[in-house]
């Protein structure tokens, strides 16, 4: 893709070929299939159509809402529960469904036996949709706080606050989120960080504390970056999301399911990991892995995108999830690398989508300053977008790069004595 620039010199214009190549679709390394999860991957995808890596999350992911968040990673301050966002993307028809297909039978019709003869509560399950905040909380609500007559909760609300929600429309999560009023993007947010929701409605007011509430949704590349482009919710949502990449890897004429025996083969031990969890009040990184973390986590730190805000927590939890399935108490550095192997798949996943839609514009302003070194708001305005872009648009862009360190700002007062507004600078990020 080549876009031109055009930029004042010296009263003259100048031309700045900016040549983008689209980016390649993601390639999920081998170390992302580990443990029983990875197994299972590749175990349902022998005689399918299903993606491994679609497979895999989704199974993490339920996993994960299985475990609830007694058993959490602490590492100083920072809590990482097993609680995973995740959105499979693909072009239509592109496999979505049937990468959730076997994990839906794994946990609904074989783990949720296994777990009921050992006495065991199943965790919430709901197909969706998540249309508003309100409808969320109710699901995981606590105790109503007005009484009957007989000096009860008029609602005892829920107990068991674990759910898993499997939302094949996550396009239209995006389209609620945009109407006025709704607060199904702030719910997710909350849930994602707490597990605790107040909405502050009139009536029927519903309080959530210490929810776990984990969910994959699907949805299309071209739906994707339509309903997201641009929204003021984006960053701050899609940062809380683990981006998925799925495609059919093979054509199979005549699918068959993973065979009956294998099934309660992964079922057995997918069911002694949640109670295993269920008896863990802490997992914390062995030795071995304090010692890769302290590297992981810089690099982890220094990426610059800004659906990467929240990179060095996510691998945590996925780390955590990869942890108990093994039924261990400490994270080792295996359960680190194969979160890290996912993250980075992720991060080639949100490339492949979001880059040619979300970058360019911000790679105009990229080539701008790499040109001219320091630029107004006026001067990126007129000079670089001809006008053609928002005032708001503009400075979502420039809070974007400065967000992910690649620009900086400076504000400088007039030198010539009239009065108004300072003049906003921006500038490059020399490494």
């Amino acid at each position: 893709m080549s876009n031109v620039v055009k930029l004042p010199d010296t009263g003259s214009y100048n031309t700045i070929e900016i040549e983008e190549a689209p980016s390649e679709f993601p390639i999920p390394h081998e170390g992302c299939y580990y443990g029983i999860a990875g197994r299972f991957a590749f175990e349902a995808c022998q005689q399918s159509e299903a993606d491994p890596i679609g497979v895999l999350i989704h199974l993490l992911t339920w996993a994960g809402a299985y475990f609830g968040n007694k058993a959490v990673l602490r590492l100083g301050d920072v809590e990482a529960p097993p609680r995973l966002f995740s959105v499979t993307a693909s072009s239509a028809g592109g496999g979505k469904g049937t990468a959730a297909a076997p994990v839906r039978k794994l946990m609904l019709d074989y783990v949720g036996v296994q777990l009921r003869k050992m006495g065991l509560p199943l965790a919430l399950y709901r197909d969706g949709p998540m249309s508003s905040g309100e409808g969320l909380a109710w699901a995981v609500r606590d105790p109503a706080d007005t009484d009957d007559e007989d000096g009860n909760p008029t609602d005892k609300g829920v107990t068991d606050k674990r759910l898993m929600i499997l939302e094949e429309e996550f396009a239209a999560v995006l389209q609620a989120a945009r109407r006025e009023g709704n607060t199904v993007s702030a719910a997710i947010r909350r849930f994602w960080d707490t597990g605790n929701f107040s909405p502050l409605t009139k009536n029927n007011r519903v309080t959530v504390t210490d929810a776990h509430v984990c969910f994959v949704g699907h949805i299309t590349y071209e739906e994707l970056v339509k309903r997201l482009e641009q929204s003021e919710y984006a960053t701050a949502l899609a940062s809380r999301i683990l981006w998925i990449c799925v495609r059919r890897p093979k054509i199979v004429a005549i699918p068959e399911s993973i065979p009956v025996v294998k099934m309660l083969h992964y079922a057995d031990a997918v069911a002694k990991a949640v109670q295993f969890s269920s008896d863990v009040n802490e997992l914390s990184l062995s030795p071995e892995s304090l010692e890769l973390w302290s590297t992981l986590a810089l690099s982890l730190a220094k990426v610059n995108s800004p659906m990467s805000e929240r990179s060095r927590v996510q691998v945590l939890r996925l780390a955590c999830i990869f942890a108990l399935l093994d039924c261990e108490e400490q994270v080792a550095p295996q359960h680190l690398q194969a979160a890290t192997h996912i993250w980075d798949y992720c991060l080639g996943s949100v490339a492949y989508i979001f880059e040619g839609e979300q970058n360019e514009d911000e790679g105009k302003i990229m080539a701008a300053l790499r040109k001219h070194g320091k630029l107004t708001t006026t001067q990126i305005r007129v000079n670089v977008f001809q006008q053609n872009i928002k005032s708001a648009a503009m400075n979502t862009l420039l809070k974007s790069l400065e967000t992910q360190g690649r620009v900086k700002r400076t504000v400088k007062q007039r030198s010539d004595g009239r009065s108004g507004k300072p003049a906003t600078f921006f500038e490059l990020v020399k490494n």
